[in-house]
């Protein structure tokens, strides 16, 4: 999203869309035509983020994030430019990339800085993973809210967020716009029996998992029940734990989360992973939808441990591996298929996201005259929107590509 006032153009995240089996080569957004003065970047994950250096072909906005974002985008961005390099397509220079970080600048929640003349914004705690943020910015006429990622609901890691206030636009999340979660209490107790029905016949469990907050979620539940078999963490979770550990402030009970990452065991060798199968175990890895990193390892050997299972706790896009694996247990990475239906495999929702009950609530609180409906597929953003019209009493879109809105034209 982008935001235009006379004097002032300011975008709201930038980045990739991960398609399917076409994971590796993402979809970019749209180039920005004109001049561009800053990036707001609600946090680190790719769809946020994944394509902010490019920005920096020939121009040097500058990008605005908590204090926490910048240590996270480093791993993931740097990760990427790997990958692009291993699939042989085109992205962002290492120059652009340094450049990017050169101009990047750092806050705190609830503290208000200045973006231009006539722009000025605050981060607020937005419950998804470290760092992340609702952004509300003030421009000389209207109050704009752009929602990220959020969730309403307190996790193992996180307090639920709040809403940071009223303002004349609402963009907004729609990935769970219409349907809402389960009991999280009753979600983590299921997934924690299922843990000790596996181990207990003296199975695995491999629980692929996203690198950036969902690994670290697993690590604190399983410490904080006591589950006593081995459990470890491998991959990039690895690295990004070791970020985690150095924001005591951003989490809901730290001390539990540290004594949790210094429990599990952290996997750092090939040959160490060749043991954890050697008795019943635990082991969380990236990454989260299996399109690479050690769990598609884990996976390929877990075939021939009896009484083994994989354990989803995060959404899994439609064509990836983790979606195949999950909907028609056959698994296919690259040139290898497995059938694996005559495994356990199981999805718990854990997600960090908003349900349609707390979006609803989040949106009534912010009481906006016009709302635009993101990041959700079709069905989910649609039905967000129809929920805005009927029961808000103001104007909602999904926007499609290349759509404009003047605010003027429906602020009461």
């Amino acid at each position: 999203m982008l935001l235009e006032s006379k004097n002032s153009s300011v975008m709201l995240d930038y980045g990739i869309k991960l398609m399917g089996q076409d994971i590796a080569q993402p979809l970019s957004p749209l180039p920005v035509h004109g001049f561009l003065d800053a990036v707001l970047l609600s946090h680190a994950h790719l769809d946020h983020s994944g394509c902010i250096p490019n920005l920096f072909r020939a121009a040097e906005p500058a990008i605005h994030c908590t204090t926490p974002t910048v240590p996270l985008i480093q791993i993931l961005l740097e990760d990427s430019m790997k990958i692009a390099k291993y699939n042989k397509y085109n992205t962002f220079s290492s120059p652009m990339y340094k450049r990017m970080l050169r101009n990047t600048f750092t806050h705190n929640y609830d503290k208000h800085f200045v973006i231009t003349s006539d722009m000025s914004a605050e981060f607020h705690d937005a419950g998804h993973i470290l760092g992340a943020g609702n952004v509300l910015v003030h421009q000389d006429e209207y109050d704009v809210v752009y929602s990220g990622d959020f969730n309403t609901t307190s996790t193992n890691l996180h307090n639920g967020c709040q809403p940071p206030g009223k303002a004349d636009v609402l963009i907004v999340e729609a990935t769970y716009g219409d349907r809402d979660h389960p009991p999280r209490k009753e979600v983590e107790e299921a997934f924690i029996a299922g843990i000790e029905e596996v181990t207990d016949k003296g199975g695995s469990v491999l629980c692929p998992a996203f690198a950036v907050g969902r690994s670290q979620e697993l690590v604190t539940l399983l410490h904080k029940n006591k589950v006593n078999v081995p459990v470890y963490l491998d991959g990039m979770c690895r690295k990004v734990a070791e970020v985690y550990l150095e924001f005591p402030e951003y989490f809901r009970d730290f001390n539990e989360m540290y004594s949790a990452l210094t429990w599990v065991e952290w996997i750092k060798s090939t040959q160490e992973r060749k043991t954890v199968f050697n008795e019943p175990s635990v082991i969380i890895s990236s990454a989260g939808m299996l399109t690479g990193g050690p769990s598609v390892s884990y996976l390929a050997e877990l075939k021939h441990v009896e009484n083994s299972a994989v354990f989803f706790t995060g959404y899994q896009v439609e064509g990836t591996p983790g979606n195949q694996l999950l909907t028609s247990t056959k698994f296919t990475f690259e040139e290898l298929t497995i059938d694996y239906s005559d495994k356990d495999v199981r999805y718990f929702d854990l997600s960090a996201h908003a349900d349609a009950n707390g979006l609803h609530a989040f949106i009534k609180s912010v009481d906006p005259s016009l709302v635009l409906v993101n990041h959700g597929d079709p069905p989910a953003c649609d039905a967000l929107k129809e929920w805005v019209n009927d029961e808000m009493g103001c104007d909602a879109f999904s926007p499609s590509l290349r759509d404009k809105y003047k605010v003027e034209d429906y602020v009461r």
